[in-house]
């Protein structure tokens, strides 16, 4: 699995200002290197997954950022209904006690072209699983 360089800009934070969970395509420099992510915006942090349900490998959603369930607490997979809790872990589902692929972001401040201080969201670290299982 391709991943993206330590520091890639994914978007500003004010991104998820009207979605708090929003999905993202980076990628590298050749066609293969592709990887689909879920931004997930919970109070003052920045969560990122896969965007890649367990149960058969789909991306969760099927219209695009419509990420949420309709009480916006977790991530929720339209193919069959399962949701995944702010760790990751889904537990309603096909695939419950499974868990989604985790992206390490942080929030980190930069000025833009115009001089004003901007904050964005970028690669922190490496791909792993919501648990210690490292993927690359």
């Amino acid at each position: 699995m391709w991943l993206p360089a330590r520091g890639t800009l994914i978007c500003p934070l004010s991104a998820l200002d009207e979605k708090p969970a929003r999905s993202f395509i980076l990628r590298g420099d050749q066609e293969a290197q592709e990887i689909d992510l879920i931004l997930w915006r919970a109070d003052d942090s920045v969560l990122a997954y896969v965007n890649q349900c367990p149960h058969l490998h789909l991306p969760l959603e099927t219209m695009p950022d419509r990420l949420l369930n309709r009480a916006q607490t977790a991530l929720l997979c339209s193919a069959h209904g399962a949701q995944f809790d702010r760790t990751g872990h889904c537990f309603v589902g096909p695939c419950a006690g499974d868990r989604l692929k985790r992206l390490d972001v942080a929030i980190v401040e930069a000025t833009n072209a115009a001089g004003h201080v901007v904050k964005n969201i970028v690669l922190n670290g490496r791909l792993e699983l919501a648990g210690d299982e490292p993927l690359g």
